[in-house]
């Protein structure tokens, strides 16, 4: 083992549990310049056996930025070791963060949109055809720019991994929580609202050059001012006309998921 590196690696996980992004940015870029040499010291932190057990603070974090750092340094080394890991015992939520991280290597897209942009879906996705139909209106909507993405990820909701689109920005690529079962009727149509505007939300931190993904509150209403273009542009009738007409059902909304229409805090934050 390097002393360098073992530094270096305290350094980014640090980083990870304090939030602190500069200091993940900064422990990353070294990492990645070290190459090779990081490889061995990386692949053993993954082989431990503390990844059986229940995440206990920021761990479940440590495990996902190992692995998207492995697969960055060395994509043969990084396919190895997850064919072994998903022979070994994991804790579920380690296991879905191998699950998506792996569908990086071998997996075929779903399907591509703008100018050869894959899109994966994980396939607990009940009825993939309905992402499909929602990302390729989307990419419609006039001005949207998606030149700093290169790949979508559309992964089943869950709470545990709200963390994803921090390391998924290293990549240049987009992270969408989606429902592993779809809902019916309004609330169906309240979140499909909500998945867009989250999607124009993280093209815009693409667009802004922003790698904190959720850290900063200035970059988030950055990227929720950008969003809230793109949305008007997409839907110009409805954003015109949605503040009189959605009025009566503010509280349905409030409870079935977050609105779109109506004033928000400063600084206020989507969920992914």
């Amino acid at each position: 083992m390097s002393d360098e590196i073992q530094t270096l690696i305290a350094r980014l996980l640090r980083g990870i549990s304090t939030s602190h992004v500069e200091t993940v940015r900064d422990a990353w870029r070294d990492l990645l310049v070290a190459g090779p040499r990081a490889v061995p010291d990386v692949a053993d932190k993954l082989e431990s056996a503390v990844w059986q057990e229940p995440p206990r603070g920021p761990s479940g974090k440590y495990f996902g930025i190992l692995l998207a750092l492995l697969s960055e340094l060395d994509p043969g080394a990084f396919a190895r070791l997850i064919d072994r890991m998903r022979r070994q015992k994991l804790h579920p939520l380690h296991r879905k963060t191998l699950d998506l991280l792996a569908a990086r290597t071998g997996d075929s897209p779903a399907f591509e949109i703008g100018e050869g942009i894959a899109v994966y879906i994980a396939p607990d996705i009940a009825e993939p055809a309905i992402v499909v139909g929602n990302l390729r209106r989307w990419e419609r909507a006039p001005g949207l720019d998606l030149g700093g993405v290169s790949r979508i990820d559309v992964i089943a909701r869950h709470a545990g991994l709200d963390y994803l689109g921090l390391y998924s920005m290293f990549f240049s690529g987009i992270i969408l929580t989606w429902p592993a079962e779809p809902p019916r009727g309004l609330r169906l149509w309240a979140q499909r609202l909500d998945a867009e505007f989250t999607f124009y939300h993280e093209v815009g931190h693409h667009v802004s050059g922003h790698i904190e993904a959720g850290s900063v509150a200035a970059q988030e209403d950055e990227a929720d001012a950008y969003a809230r273009r793109m949305f008007r542009a997409a839907h110009p009738v409805l954003s015109a006309a949605g503040r009189g007409l959605l009025w009566p059902l503010g509280p349905l909304l409030r409870r079935i998921g977050p609105s779109r229409f109506g004033d928000e805090e400063p600084g206020a934050t989507h969920p992914r």
